[in-house]
């Protein structure tokens, strides 16, 4: 219940802001993953380019620390004015770092550090020719766990014994005559 919860929250938590009559979803399963995506940014009068911004929020999952992160125009058809330039794509301000530009986009984030269960903002800034559309994954990590206190014993406790067991020891003594 409280996964679909989280889900829900998720796509409702819309937050669009747009030139492009543009709508971005953002769904977060409660797991280690999640998607976003635009598929009808249109322009605003049809004729020409615009600049779009699209802007969401989501929550980061429990128990989950870093985010990797990818987000790709989509061209459909052979027709180049639909094409998506993004001159911005964010997550709480930082960049994401370039992959390939021209006909299809590809930008990437990886490693960002992130509060669980934190409430994030998604940015994405570009121009189109309109009837455009874009698309996005969000997989998250949990940070290096650190060991649990039976572990710590367990550990402890074996280097006693191991120095007891050398303590023991008989010593050979080897002369040479």
């Amino acid at each position: 219940m409280k996964k679909f919860a989280l889900m829900v929250g998720g796509a409702l938590a819309l937050a669009c802001s747009s030139n492009a009559n543009a709508a971005l979803v953002v769904l977060v399963g409660g797991d280690s993953a999640g998607t976003f995506r635009n598929t009808d940014v249109v322009c605003t009068p049809a004729a020409g380019p615009c600049a779009f911004t699209d802007t969401a929020t989501f929550v980061t999952p429990q128990d989950f620390t870093m985010l990797s992160a990818t987000i790709s125009s989509i061209l459909t058809g052979s027709n180049l004015s639909t094409n998506i330039d993004f001159t911005s794509v964010m997550i709480n301000g930082v960049e994401f770092a370039i992959g390939a530009t021209g006909a299809t986009e590809f930008r990437y984030l990886t490693d960002l550090l992130l509060g669980p269960g934190k409430t994030n903002t998604l940015s994405i800034s570009g121009t189109t020719g309109g009837d455009a559309s874009y698309g996005g994954t969000l997989s998250f990590a949990g940070a290096a766990g650190v060991p649990e206190p039976s572990t710590w014993l367990m550990m402890i406790l074996g280097i006693g014994f191991a120095g007891m067991a050398l303590r023991r020891r008989q010593a050979v003594r080897v002369s040479y005559t």
